[in-house]
């Protein structure tokens, strides 16, 4: 049972395709999941299209084709995961690199130009993070498994919403490996000495 939702403000964000893809991802991943949040991001939608149809025509910038296909061209072709969110085997579709035992990162999109990423994490039962905090928003979707922090437990579906005022330790509960898909804008604050010295090895 999905416990943990995104907030109404998240959905909106995500329709109206104000936040950053990578975090949209995890969002969409969530709501492919939840019926209630998939029926969120569809109102947000259709309520968007009608504000647009009420606006009056205003003349297009003489460059607004120029500056359209500029930045179609700019998007690399096949830099974000298309299958459906809530495929795990098609969503891993790169190479598992271990970081620490018990702990593996799969890198899906690299830093853009909000500085967010876009990364699957999974961790054993029993494993826990290092413990950190953060410098920009943080958002997951609990694919598989379940960890817990010290803020609630989190298991298969739930979507975590995190901001620059979280300090937590994330750690796996008994069970299947805990998969998480996570996006991360600007960069995690290591309260360990091996924490500072990994994070810029992991490029979190």
């Amino acid at each position: 049972m999905i416990r943990h939702h995104p907030a109404e403000a998240s959905l909106i964000a995500c329709a109206a395709g104000t936040i950053p893809i990578a975090h949209a991802h995890v969002i969409r991943s969530h709501a492919a999941r939840c019926p209630a949040c998939a029926a969120g991001l569809r109102t947000a939608g259709d309520t968007g299209g009608a504000l647009l149809d009420g606006l009056a025509p205003a003349p297009m910038a003489p460059d607004a084709l120029a500056r359209t296909l500029a930045r179609l061209e700019a998007t690399p072709v096949g830099s974000a995961p298309v299958a459906p969110a809530f495929d795990l085997a098609a969503l891993a579709s790169g190479r598992w690199r271990r970081v620490a035992p018990g702990i593996a990162i799969m890198k899906l999109l690299p830093r853009d130009a909000t500085d967010s990423r876009l990364d699957l994490i999974r961790v054993a039962p029993g494993r826990a993070l290092l413990s950190h905090g953060h410098t920009g928003p943080e958002t997951t979707c609990v694919l598989t498994g379940a960890f817990a922090d010290g803020t609630g437990i989190f298991a298969a579906g739930d979507c975590v919403e995190a901001d620059a005022a979280l300090d937590h330790t994330p750690c796996a509960l008994p069970g299947e490996d805990c998969i998480c898909l996570i996006a991360t804008t600007h960069h995690l604050r290591a309260h360990s000495w091996l924490g500072r010295l990994v994070r810029p090895l992991l490029g979190m």
